[in-house]
């Protein structure tokens, strides 16, 4: 896993990543500092680009493909940042890495990995039972296609999909699909009575902006055009015939201009850097939530228990909505957090200098690790933090960065990076 953080203000953009990366093997799980996380997209313009969640794509390792990337454009330009985005997704769909013959393979496992996870949640929600099993994982998926999926904008990228076509494909891998759901959950599906709704329920979610395995890109930077930084992640999984499956993380754009001063995203693990940042946790802002409404409700119930209560008033508290109030709570709380804290805390980050900001993007990825160093937590952040920040007048420069060798005994490698 991992931690980063990007601060925005007119001075330029500080972004700070952590070194671990997770790898997972059949039984266990092991923990290396050693990954680079942020990288420039162009060598002679003040672009950069970071990355989190999965280290690699369709098997290729992102840090080879961006080098890639920035090796054939050179010394070209962009107005805007979007456009180094735009045309970074043109340039990766355009690639013979990704032929459909080489990946067929991994849209097999994400299917089989979406079944696992979707099985586990109708586990989770209602028990493990085998009677009717099938009859009600059935009535799961579609529930899920209907109730759930609506909920979730379609990718753009996928909008000339053939589902046709996919259904079919995935009609092919429904057969052993179902083989090994049968070895990990001991259970034997009929394709005949399942396959359908697993079918339709994947086919969904792939053309909707849900991602549950995926690659987390942070462009960042400038265009030729623009005065003040901007920051665009954006989430993106595999290839379906040919097409590249990403969509814009709109939550979490940032663009500081003369109405934005300043901005701070946090990526991958937020709940360290979010609690800073509104102070207070995250879970137990949900957890105060949760106390109030059985709060709200016992109180009610206590009332509703009088003897001889008039009979108006004991049917007006019959119709409350315990969670009108409950949501009437958190928006009054969450404005005065805003009001009290957030706010200056973001009028004095629009101040800050560039040194200034590197350390604040240092600290937040640095108190991530520590928590999770101090706590029976994963230690799924850690490693030296790298640092950079981008200006629009000195480019991307170096604050911290490690190096898998010794500078000293390899002048050459810099010499010849330009």
């Amino acid at each position: 896993m991992t931690a980063v953080a990007g601060i925005l203000n007119k001075q330029g953009v500080a972004i700070a990543a952590d070194s671990a990366v997770t790898v997972s093997g059949v039984q266990n799980r092991k923990v290396y500092n050693s990954a680079n996380k942020i990288f420039t997209l162009s060598k002679y313009h003040p672009v950069g680009i970071a990355i989190y969640n999965s280290a690699q794509f369709m098997g290729i390792p992102w840090e080879i493909l961006i080098k890639e990337y920035r090796k054939q454009i050179d010394k070209k330009s962009f107005p805007k940042l979007l456009d180094y985005k735009l045309d970074f997704f043109n340039w990766l769909q355009s690639k013979d890495y990704f032929l459909e013959e080489k990946t067929n393979d991994f849209l097999f496992f994400d299917y089989l990995s979406f079944i696992q996870a979707i099985i586990n949640e109708h586990v989770k929600i209602n028990g493990v039972s085998k009677e009717n099993l099938e009859d009600k994982l059935v009535e799961f998926l579609t529930k899920y296609v209907t109730e759930e999926i609506p909920k979730h904008k379609k990718i753009e990228s996928l909008k000339t999909l053939d589902r046709d076509k996919l259904k079919g494909l995935l009609n092919s891998f429904t057969p052993e699909v179902i083989k090994m759901l049968k070895q990990n959950f001991h259970i034997d599906f009929n394709k005949e009575k399942i396959g359908d709704a697993l079918i339709n329920a994947y086919s969904s979610y792939l053309i909707h902006d849900q991602f549950l395995q995926y690659t987390g890109l942070i462009f960042t930077g400038y265009g030729d055009e623009e005065l003040f930084p901007r920051l665009y992640p954006v989430n993106i999984s595999i290839v379906v015939d040919g097409l590249l499956r990403y969509n814009d993380d709109e939550n979490s754009i940032a663009e500081i201009s003369n109405k934005n001063n300043s901005c701070i995203r946090p990526f991958a693990q937020t709940d360290v850097i979010n609690t800073i940042l509104q102070g207070i946790s995250p879970e137990l802002n949900d957890l105060s939530a949760n106390v109030f409404g059985n709060f709200i409700n016992g109180f009610i119930q206590e009332i509703k228990s009088i003897k001889d209560m008039p009979l108006p008033v004991k049917q007006h508290l019959e119709k409350l909505n315990i969670n009108e109030y409950v949501i009437k709570y958190q928006n009054q709380f969450n404005n005065i957090v805003k009001q009290r804290y957030v706010n200056p805390l973001m009028g004095a980050v629009s101040q800050l200098s560039k040194e200034d900001l590197a350390e604040m993007a240092e600290s937040l990825v640095y108190l991530t690790y520590l928590k999770r160093r101090f706590t029976m937590a994963e230690e799924s952040v850690g490693g030296p933090v790298d640092i950079a920040v981008i200006t629009k007048g000195d480019g991307f420069v170096w604050i911290k960065r490690k190096h898998y060798f010794d500078p000293e005994l390899n002048q050459s490698f810099f010499q010849k990076y330009f």
